[in-house]
């Protein structure tokens, strides 16, 4: 009978020792999702993009026209027909002022270019102006100029262009068509005079009246190069000749 009592012993030490596991065991599995759980939330933080930096007083606003950026001048306000920059990227948005704004720059040059090449420069012949004398329309003044003005335009342009990809594009070896986070459209810290505002107020107002000028200024350089197409007369010649 000792023996059977230390059988019984036995057999249920064990039953109590495969209870306790299997217990044990489920309270894992059940554990083991919750725990978890904070781990795939973490992950999922870990690739929300980082909010982007102000740059010039101005933050990117996804729900904001253009992302926020100045422009929406009136009396066009918002003015976006043909849904440009609907749903793009901060460094879309960037791209798309970045064009826009260095058109406005040309064409603002190209007005001056029309009135002073046609009003100044004949007078003068070779000068500073225009190396090579020039006569006509201005459409034809590029081609009057010698090899060597010629060259001399083309490396200050290429390296113009050299120094504004270096300042605010990424490199494309790491990532093409793309603008640093940190740049902001047209600033290449280029301003020798210091006319650059310092409060974000006052840099707003100077953009918006930059890009009103250059707007206009692109339809202008339009109609005065289509002007000297159709009649083959300067700009100065077909105003003079409306009085």
């Amino acid at each position: 009978s000792s023996g059977s009592f230390a059988a019984c012993s036995q057999q249920s030490a064990r039953s109590t020792h495969s209870i306790m596991l299997a217990i044990t065991l489920a309270s894992a599995a059940f554990v083991a999702p919750a725990m978890r759980a904070p781990l795939s939330s973490a992950v999922r933080m870990s690739t929300e993009p980082p909010a982007a930096p102000s740059v010039n007083g101005w933050t990117y606003s996804k729900s904001a026209f253009v992302g926020g950026l100045p422009g929406a001048i009136s009396p066009l306000g918002e003015f976006d027909p043909l849904g440009f920059c609907a749903g793009k990227s901060l460094s879309e948005i960037k791209r798309f002022r970045e064009s826009e704004i260095m058109h406005c720059r040309v064409a603002m040059l190209a007005v001056v270019g029309y009135l002073v090449g046609e009003g100044v420069a004949p007078l003068l012949g070779g000068s500073i102006i225009s190396p090579s004398a020039v006569v006509g329309a201005a459409n034809s003044h590029l081609g009057q100029q010698n090899l060597f003005a010629f060259t001399i335009l083309t490396i200050a342009i290429g390296v113009g262009e050299l120094y504004r990809a270096l300042v605010g594009w990424v490199p494309p070896t790491e990532s093409a068509f793309t603008i640093r986070e940190n740049y902001y459209p047209g600033d290449i810290g280029f301003d020798p005079l210091g006319l650059k505002p310092k409060s974000a107020a006052e840099f707003k107002s100077m953009q918006e009246r930059e890009l009103s000028n250059g707007r206009l200024a692109m339809f202008a350089a339009a109609g005065f190069c289509g002007q000297e197409i159709v009649n083959g007369k300067g700009i100065i010649e077909n105003i003079m000749a409306s009085l």
